[in-house]
């Protein structure tokens, strides 16, 4: 019960059916209303809901009024009119007054009234952002608020064709707004192991197994990660990172069991829920009664984590926007039972319904949080507010419409006897609000428009300046326009700077005026590069430091007739370089070692050379290197920076073709598994090769003696047993099994239902004959792991006086990494010699022909690629020239086995062809070897050691491997000193994951 009501001051225009209301409702409880001085036919003084006198005497006032004094004091405040040339500078006017009153104390408030402000919300909103300063619009869209967005996320998550898609899982995962599930026990054997999913885990689980989305993915990403069956050795923190993801999975899909369609239900109906790794089962959560369940729950499981937060304000607002979805949901369905509507209570439907709700419901955004210092109201929206200033803008006739709005069937009769709609009913209701604005603040600022002849002000505006006869009054200037975003006031600095004028606004940092130059300055380097080739035919040595790229073709292309070949040329390495022939004029380009990591020197402007790695960083001494990684320094140093040592890249997204890498992969897999399964020893370490001999157990494939249809029947289980999504009737997988198989989908199905042997057909098949033709070969290691032989790494090292280019001292490197295929080759096949008992037990030495050193084994190191572009001779031309891979193997398996000598590396490319290449090298144990390869000789005009003349007597092989380790060594080393500036080139950009943070990038269809 209450003693009686205090009705404040209200506009004078409200409807007569209000006044009777409030007058009805005095009848049974008092009511004591307050008003302002003023004339009350002009709406001064406010609504009077009876035509009294006012109270005057304090014994008048009814008991239950507490007492106060009638008349308040008249506190003075300062009333300023600043005149605008034009209206549109109301904005301008008011961002340049807020932004210097709010810079003079951190506590004033300002309060910003303009009568058009729904029309102004967004100019005003853009204003604000751009001084920094918070400003609510009143009410957004649910879905576009971070708890609306996720949850309707999370709810589709199992819903369309992109169910359960890695990028759905990915951003569900990564996502900290909602609780996906009630928080779950202990896990009974490991606690290391929790519900919390492995990104990349999942990213690398999609590509290998080629998971797009839709009906039936999750049991497929079930079945991935509850299976243990990996070619790869996991070691113990990924198998608790495939765990925990696996946890976290069924806890999804066990929570979201209502949500499922009817098929993904009864799909993992009787999924088990043990551990991949522990084999232990894993708490899950209940499974909800329906969706109208599992939603209230999810609800709650958010309202319990935001009431847990420390700061109080941002817990108040995700508190309301919950209950403002709740509150949605409560109404739809008490309005669906009221009708006798039959809803959906799960799966599919119920997700449509709830989605499209979500996405319909608008959020009340309050505009008095605590923090907000401005505000910004329409002029009835202002009534009882205050603040240390108040701003009037928009004061035209035009902004502050006092029209009377019409309507239909309601005439002049109608609107005086229900006191609605009259004439003066909105000059009446300006005046009133105008009263209390210049009351509102100690300082109150009006924007006057009277310079504007098409914009006038309004009659509100106008009176008041007649009774206070105003006749003069501040002019504002324009100077700077807040109105204007970051973005184009940079614009227009730019033009006036360019201008010669000077700038309105003070650069942030000094040193990034120098940034837009950073492209211009690093073109004209690329075009300064010196071309004219000395006497011999090569560059300079002195032009080696404004080298900034080169033509790989340079390295493959033929000596030219008139100039000596670079391991014969009288200096060594030596660059590629244009000679113009004085017969014709014709430019003759010759033949480069490779000139990298490029040595540019600096600009010596101290703000450039900073930004593009050119003066050092703290030491970054890697620990180990990876020749993948050393060779992503190699091409160019802020790419291997930014990628290897700040882990920025590309985040992967799945498409519909396979990737390249599990095309690769499964290529790969199906190799190693025909050479594992036939010769009968394990990935990743070395065959006893010599009970291998003593056993007669066969030494390759073709001296297995198994026919080709039982190697192919044996290839293709193992295709199945790999990829088994390939069984899919989509066009992916139908055009992959055709091009694998050589076989229709229908075809492939049927060979399933009764797998027997079948003719070599298809890629699977060609890799089969190419493999059956290396018959003085023995493969001895399969995926060897450099961590066998040292957990640290191989230390990888050379001798100054053989280190390119200049001889230097540089610190040894340790490697790891994995060696697709090792194999033995024979001293003498006919006689079946594998082994020289009389060979040294020593590391060969890289300059053997200085040495009496004799080998106990020779071997061939290959890496295996798969091409579907790229011509096979250029592939494996790149990995023995660009690439460091293949010599920095070559190396670690002559460190880790003493008296092992690499005779040959290559590539094998396995494509719409197989290809096994090998550069052989020179030494006589091996000049009549045949049928281990295809035979290049790339290595024998290019290189020589770099203490040898003009005319070198060393292997070229061996030269090859010590140019190849001097480049990684002098990569390592300027990584480690912190050098990270950029290479620019067409093929480095191209595929560059991190190119669209780079300035200096080459742009351009390549």
């Amino acid at each position: 019960d209450i003693d009686g009501i205090i009705m404040l001051n209200h506009s004078p225009t409200i409807p007569k059916s209000h006044i009777d209301f409030m007058k009805a409702i005095s009848h049974h409880c008092p009511v004591h209303q307050l008003g302002n001085i003023g004339n009350i036919r002009l709406g001064k003084h406010g609504l009077r809901l009876i035509d009294e006198w006012a109270v005057t005497d304090l014994s008048d006032l009814p008991e239950w009024v507490p007492k106060h004094e009638l008349i308040l004091q008249n506190k003075e405040n300062d009333i300023d009119r600043i005149m605008l040339h034009r209206e549109n500078q109301s904005f301008e006017a008011t961002y340049s007054i807020v932004s210097d009153f709010l810079s003079k104390s951190s506590d004033k408030t300002v309060l910003i009234i303009d009568p058009n402000f729904e029309n102004n919300k967004y100019i005003w909103g853009r204003g604000m952002k751009n001084l920094g300063l918070p400003f609510s619009q009143g009410e957004h869209m649910l879905i576009n608020n971070s708890f609306g967005h996720w949850i309707n996320s999370y709810l589709s998550l199992s819903h369309g064709d992109d169910a359960f898609s890695l990028e759905k899982l990915r951003a569900i995962s990564l996502q900290q707004s909602l609780v996906l599930f009630p928080e779950m026990q202990v896990h009974p054997k490991d606690e290391r192991i929790r519900p919390i999913p492995d990104s990349e885990l999942l990213t690398d689980i999609a590509r290998s197994n080629h998971i797009l989305g839709g009906p039936g993915t999750l049991s497929q990403w079930l079945h991935r990660l509850s299976s243990d069956f990996d070619f790869r050795f996991n070691n113990e923190e990924d198998n608790i990172k495939k765990e925990s993801t696996q946890w976290w999975l069924l806890c999804i899909c066990r929570w979201l069991n209502p949500l499922l369609s009817g098929f993904d239900r009864e799909s993992i109906r009787d999924f088990p829920n043990k551990g991949v790794f522990t084999n232990e089962p894993l708490p899950l959560p209940e499974i909800p009664e329906n969706g109208d369940d599992w939603f209230q729950s999810t609800i709650n499981l958010l309202s319990e984590k935001m009431s847990s937060r420390d700061n109080v304000e941002d817990s108040i607002k995700s508190i309301s926007v919950i209950q403002t979805l709740f509150s949605e949901f409560s109404n739809l369905r008490s309005t669906q039972l009221s009708i006798g509507h039959n809803y959906s209570k799960m799966g599919p439907a119920w997700i449509d319904e709830i989605s499209t709700l979500i996405q319909k419901i608008n959020i009340k955004i309050s505009p008095s949080l605590s923090r907000n210092r401005v505000r910004i109201l329409s002029c009835d929206q202002s009534l009882g507010c205050t603040a240390d200033l108040t701003i009037l803008a928009n004061t035209s006739s035009i902004s502050w419409d006092l029209r009377v709005p019409k309507m239909h069937f309601i005439g002049d009769i109608e609107r005086y006897e229900n006191n609605i709609l009259r004439p003066d009913g909105p000059i009446r209701n300006a005046r009133h609000n105008l009263e209390h604005i210049l009351k509102s603040a100690p300082r109150v600022i009006i924007l006057d428009s009277s310079f504007d002849d098409s914009n006038p002000p309004s009659t509100p505006i106008r009176e008041w300046a007649i009774s206070n006869n105003l006749d003069e009054s501040n002019i504002f200037e324009s100077i700077i326009d807040y109105s204007l975003s970051p973005r184009q006031a940079q614009r227009i600095d730019g033009l006036r700077l360019s201008d010669n004028q000077k700038s309105l606004h003070p650069p942030i940092n000094s040193n990034s005026v120098t940034i837009s130059l950073d492209l211009i300055l690093q073109r004209d380097r690329e075009r300064r590069q010196p071309q004219l080739a000395s006497a011999d035919g090569y560059l300079p040595d002195e032009n080696r430091n404004s080298v900034f790229s080169f033509d790989m073709k340079n390295m493959t292309r033929k000596t030219p007739k008139t100039l000596l070949s670079p391991r014969k040329n009288i200096r060594w390495p030596v660059l590629s370089a244009i000679t113009i022939d004085p017969k014709n004029g014709r430019k003759i380009k010759s033949q480069t070692i490779d000139p990298r990591p490029f040595t540019p020197t600096s600009l010596g402007i101290n703000v450039n050379d900073s930004r593009n790695g050119f003066k050092q960083l703290e030491n970054l001494n890697f620990s180990t290197w990876s020749p993948t990684r050393l060779q992503k320094w190699l091409r160019c140093p802020r790419s291997g920076w930014l990628n290897r040592s700040l882990k920025i890249e590309l985040e992967d997204s799945q498409k519909e073709d396979l990737d390249a890498r599990t095309h690769g992969d499964l290529f790969h897999k199906i190799h190693h598994n025909l050479i594992l399964q036939t010769l009968n020893f394990k990935e990743k370490y070395p065959r006893n090769f010599n009970s291998v001999l003593a056993d007669g157990s066969p030494i390759n494939i073709s001296d297995s003696k198994i026919e080709p249809q039982i190697l192919m029947q044996q290839s293709l289980l193992n295709l199945d047993e790999i990829a088994p999504w390939l069984n899919r009737d989509d066009a992916v997988s139908t055009n992959r099994i055709r091009m694998m198989t050589g076989m229709s989908i229908r075809e492939w199905d049927d060979w399933l239902s009764n797998p027997k042997p079948v003719p070599l057909t298809g890629r699977i098949g060609r890799m089969i004959k190419a493999e059956l033709l290396l018959e003085n070969v023995a493969p001895i290691a399969i995926e060897w792991d450099l961590s066998l032989h040292d957990k640290d790494g191989i230390e990888i090292s050379l001798p100054s006086h053989i280190t390119s280019p200049d001889g230097e001292s540089l610190d040894s490197i340790r490697l790891k990494g994995k060696i697709d295929r090792v194999d033995l080759v024979p001293f003498d096949i006919e006689n079946n010699n594998w082994v020289n008992e009389e060979g040294s037990d020593e590391v060969a030495p890289l300059e053997l022909y200085k040495s009496s050193w004799k080998p106990r084994r020779l071997v061939i190191i290959r890496d295996i690629k798969t091409s579907e572009k790229t011509d096979i001779k250029d592939r494996h031309y790149k990995g023995l020239l660009e690439e460091l891979q293949l010599a920095l193997y070559a190396r670690s398996w002559e460190i880790a086995n003493p008296g092992d000598l690499v005779i040959g590396a290559g590539i094998s490319v396995l494509g719409h062809e197989t290809s096994h290449l090998i550069e052989k090298s020179n030494n006589l144990l091996v000049s009549n070897l045949t049928n281990f390869g295809t035979e290049t000789d790339i290595t024998k005009s290019l290189f020589r050691f770099l203490d040898e003349g003009e005319s070198p007597k060393s292997d070229p092989f061996r030269a090859w491997m010590a140019s190849r380790i001097s480049v990684a060594l002098n990569t390592s080393d300027r990584a480690n000193k912190g050098f990270i500036n950029p290479i620019p080139e067409e093929n480095n950009c191209n595929y560059c994951s991190v190119s669209n943070i780079c300035d200096v990038k080459l742009e351009g269809d390549f």
